[in-house]
């Protein structure tokens, strides 16, 4: 796996936002750090969505958003 191929675009390089993390080769906070920017991606298709430029791709935000706030519990 290729950590920042799966930086720029999580949402091709994983099936879930779990699939990160549970990732056995990633370290906590590239897990972090890899939600993050799914994260940012999701917002911008979401203003897109506000804005009539409709995206193909299903909510993930709230997913996400509990899995950043688990893995950085553990941190």
């Amino acid at each position: 796996m290729d950590f920042k191929k799966s930086l720029k675009n999580p949402a091709e390089a994983f099936d879930s936002p779990q699939d990160v993390a549970n990732h056995p080769k990633l370290s906590n906070e590239q897990k972090i750090e890899v939600l993050t920017q799914w994260r940012y991606d999701e917002l911008e298709t979401e203003v897109a969505d506000q804005e009539n430029m409709a995206g193909d791709k299903p909510d993930k935000l709230g997913e996400i958003n509990n899995l950043l706030l688990e893995l950085k519990d553990k941190s």
